[in-house]
């Protein structure tokens, strides 16, 4: 579904469904520990979230790294208030900060940053063009993990081609994303395919569960109905191809 930023009804109602779930795109705690188990050994007393979300693997992190301090970014307020509120609540709220900003431009100085972090939102910006933007923030040891929606088949079936480029077109294979890596002069330390049930328990599931209340609370107009459709459509999507695609982990560091 694309999302029209420039229209508060549409984002209003698109929030009042995506903006309350555990998380903003496929993912677990333990996929997030488990990158974190691949990176080289070095400090990550500084971290950089970008594309927070409601903040669920910027308390993984966290949990995790109990010596950083991590800067959450989303461009969305409701977005960076849900992660704020999720901090406090897990008296973590000492060394996170929430912040509103784009993750083409973040709050932080040059060179500072151990480990740049994005779980579910690299797409926005495209790998290539992110690692570029990302690689002056780095501290000298730093590195990047990302997901990205990846294929695993190379003969996807017509239905869910047509599907994903209409929700992104971008969309690769795992070499197809290794490339976009190496063109911007980094190199790939280590990669893995999340499970189904990340997207199933984590994100669907609790998407569904929202469903019957959101359209209730907001009505059958159009707007409403064009959203809830959508979520529905991608959950069947998922659950009739879940072996043709999925998101895949990226660890990456510059090259020297």
């Amino acid at each position: 579904m694309l999302v029209d930023f420039s229209n508060p009804e549409f984002m209003e109602r698109f929030l009042a469904l995506y903006g309350v779930l555990p998380r903003a795109a496929p993912g677990s705690d333990e996929a997030t520990r488990k990158a974190l188990g691949t990176l080289p050994t070095g400090s990550r007393k500084t971290v950089l979230d970008l594309g927070c979300g409601p903040g669920a693997q910027t308390l993984s992190l966290a949990s995790a790294l109990p010596d950083s301090i991590i800067v959450a970014v989303d461009i969305l307020p409701s977005m960076v208030v849900e992660t704020a509120g999720r901090c406090r609540a897990a008296g973590a709220a000492d060394r996170i900060v929430a912040t509103i900003a784009d993750m083409a431009t973040p709050p932080v100085a040059p060179g500072s940053q151990d480990l740049v972090w994005c779980e579910g939102a690299i797409y926005s910006l495209g790998v290539t063009e992110a690692l570029r933007t990302w690689r002056p923030y780095l501290s000298s040891s730093g590195c990047v993990a990302f997901t990205e929606p990846i294929w695993l088949r190379d003969d996807p079936d017509e239905e869910i081609l047509r599907w994903w480029s209409r929700e992104y077109s971008a969309i690769t294979d795992a070499a197809g994303v290794r490339q976009a890596v190496a063109d911007a002069e980094y190199r790939v330390i280590d990669s893995f395919v999340l499970l189904p049930e990340t997207w199933l328990n984590g994100y669907y599931a609790p998407m569904e569960a929202r469903l019957p209340g959101f359209l209730a609370e907001y009505g059958r107009d159009e707007i409403s109905l064009e959203i809830a459709a959508a979520a529905e459509e991608e959950i069947s999507m998922f659950r009739r191809f879940s072996d043709t695609y999925s998101y895949a982990f990226f660890v990456v560091s510059p090259e020297p």
